[in-house]
């Protein structure tokens, strides 16, 4: 059913607020509702609550607050050790059947603090612990209410760039939100994502000098480099785009077999 016959996993990340675990949660009852096997996991520390029964939680292992009272750490601080403590129990962690070679698709809701995970060694070694096993992809989420600010929307959509040389896997930008962006707003964000050069046009109207310079450079940036994964926009709130989503994710595993 799955690409080799077995398990692919696929991390959510996002930026703090993206709606990276209401896509989780959302995405993956959508799934099993269209008769795919689908297991969730939680390797978020510090959420207080999640809005799905996860087949594994990293929080029966430890909890952020956990380990602020326990290395008496301050907030930052126990993150970072978090992502310690995710790599050195990391084989206890993919011995759990969540993790196991069945037939399904494993979403990994990733911890809240994007840098604090994927772009440390920590998350990076994690992923390769992961890659051993099956294939793995990302989907990194971008606010679509950030296009109101084009620096912020760049920046934001270069970070998937990024993400996807560090880990070394392949990337699939998503905005998320789309429902709470007015019409023009909507158009805007379909030219910009669907046409950089519509992009560089609204750069040289909205941003001046450095700024924009800059901006500029990422655009091409992510145009030149980022792996033929199209962009998906989606509601997670609504399910709005999930078809669209699946075809993106079933083209990403096509390269190591089947996912229909």
């Amino acid at each position: 059913m799955v690409c080799l016959g077995g398990s692919v996993y696929l991390l959510v990340a996002g930026l703090a607020g993206s709606g990276k675990t209401t896509l989780v949660a959302s995405y993956s009852k959508w799934l099993r509702e269209n008769g795919h096997n689908v297991r969730v996991v939680n390797l978020d520390p510090g959420a207080e609550t999640v809005p799905y029964k996860p087949d594994f939680d990293v929080r029966n292992l430890f909890t952020v607050v956990d380990i602020m009272k326990k290395y008496n750490l301050g907030p930052n601080g126990a993150l970072l050790k978090a992502s310690e403590l995710l790599l050195e129990k990391s084989d206890e962690i993919l011995a759990n059947p969540a993790f196991k070679p069945y037939d399904a698709i494993v979403f990994i809701d990733t911890p809240g603090q994007l840098e604090v995970f994927m772009f440390r060694a920590e998350g990076r070694k994690f992923v390769r612990k992961l890659l051993r096993r099956a294939p793995t992809i990302a989907i990194f989420l971008v606010d679509a209410q950030l296009c109101s600010n084009v620096g912020d929307f760049v920046s934001s959509w270069a970070l998937g760039l990024f993400l996807q040389i560090k880990l070394d896997i392949p990337v699939i930008p998503v905005i998320n939100k789309i429902d709470l962006v007015g019409e023009e707003e909507r158009k805007l964000i379909e030219a910009i994502v669907y046409e950089p050069e519509t992009l560089k046009e609204v750069i040289v109207k909205k941003l001046r000098g450095l700024d924009a310079a800059l901006a500029e450079d990422l655009v091409k940036l992510v145009a030149d480099y980022q792996q033929s994964m199209r962009p998906v926009m989606v509601s997670a709130l609504r399910g709005d785009g999930f078809e669209d989503l699946f075809s993106v994710v079933h083209e990403a595993f096509c390269s190591c077999g089947d996912l229909s």
